[in-house]
């Protein structure tokens, strides 16, 4: 079974993606950053998705996961709002794909099911 791993501030988006995601995939949530890189530097997994505003901070982490883990797709969802243009184009030279919210998680499945053949 595939691992991903799910992270966002909102626990309530953890839970959903989780309850979602879990007869297909193995998930792991978390809620608290810091835990996130964690998990990314020590369990093996198949796609990390991020749910949260861009900043610079999740751009360096993203730059961080790339060039620990190149062949891991990372799928970012967030509410587009146009004071996060300028973070949009620069954390997408890191991220395989975006969703604004609100999202399609029918999409969102059906991408995923794509990056993890």
């Amino acid at each position: 079974m595939k691992k991903i791993i799910v992270y966002s501030p909102d626990s309530n988006v953890c839970l959903s993606l989780f309850m979602y995601l879990q007869s297909d995939y193995n998930v792991t949530t978390t809620t608290d950053v810091s835990i996130l890189k964690t998990i990314t530097q020590h369990i093996k997994f198949d796609l990390l998705i991020i749910d949260t505003q861009p900043s610079n901070s999740l751009e360096v982490f993203c730059k961080e996961m790339k060039e620990r883990h190149p062949e891991i797709p990372v799928i970012l969802t967030y509410v587009y709002q146009d004071n996060y243009k300028a973070f949009d184009l620069n954390i997408r030279k890191y991220i395989n794909s975006v969703f604004y919210k609100p999202i399609d998680l029918f999409e969102v499945s059906k991408y995923m099911t794509s990056l993890l053949v």
